[in-house]
């Protein structure tokens, strides 16, 4: 399977020997979709790549089905567009489609936060604080896809500290296109100092002061990920 690093840990035909027969056609398009996605974060699916199902299935070497599914599931995440008579291509993300994100995310992870402040386990704070610390470890190698990998984590984490499964469920579509803007900050280290000012709210049970710095960190994500996906642009067209 696709990891956060975008490389296959898992082949698809692994994947089938090791699973029930029952269970199989969801892996597959589970391992389908976080193949694509891994190559359109990469950059290798650039916005407007038109997606081919027979091309995908030999990639894989599974069935175009379970491709079908994967790409279904990619357009609610917002990472393809399906267009009639031309099928599934890679969605473009201009500047205004990154404020809607960031408005969302603004008022959910803010929202998160607090509640985990107020409802986390000594368990899961237990986890955040490892996720930060390991985060912190891999800024000091100079390991970049450990540092997403562990930042990836504590924003896992701090769904589950929130103990709201409504609120998990519609952070859920965003999870993977946040994870991405994350990763278009080229300052790891900021990032994770971010994160660890975060955490200590959170471990301390400060709900104000965890919201006040998950807003924060939610809107220098937004101003980082701006200059980096349309700074050129916007000043070529200036």
């Amino acid at each position: 399977m696709v990891g956060r690093s975008g490389a296959v840990a898992v082949s698809p035909s692994g994947a089938r020997d090791a699973l029930r027969p029952g269970d199989v056609q969801m892996s597959l398009v589970d391992v389908s979709k976080d193949y694509i996605r891994a190559r359109i974060t990469a950059g290798e699916f650039p916005p407007g790549f038109r997606l081919k199902e027979r091309e995908l299935s030999a990639e894989l070497g599974i069935s175009r089905i379970p491709i079908r599914e994967a790409v279904r599931d990619l357009s609610t995440e917002g990472f393809v567009t399906l267009l009639p008579r031309r099928g599934a291509v890679v969605s473009e993300l201009v500047p205004e489609d990154l404020d809607d994100i960031f408005e969302v995310r603004m008022a959910l992870e803010v929202t998160e936060c607090g509640l985990a402040a107020q409802r986390a386990s000594g368990e899961e704070i237990s986890r955040m604080l490892g996720h930060v610390s390991a985060a912190n470890d891999a800024v000091a190698r100079g390991d970049r896809d450990a540092v997403n990998a562990a930042n990836g984590d504590f924003h896992d984490v701090l769904v589950e500290m929130g103990h709201n499964p409504v609120l998990a469920q519609v952070l859920e579509p965003l999870r993977n296109r946040i994870q991405w803007l994350l990763r278009q900050n080229r300052d790891v280290g900021a990032i994770c100092r971010e994160h660890e000012e975060i955490a200590e709210a959170i471990a301390d049970r400060d709900v104000e002061r965890a919201r006040r710095l998950a807003a924060v960190h939610v809107e220098t994500s937004r101003r980082v990920a701006t200059e980096v996906l349309f700074g050129q642009q916007e000043e070529s067209s200036a």
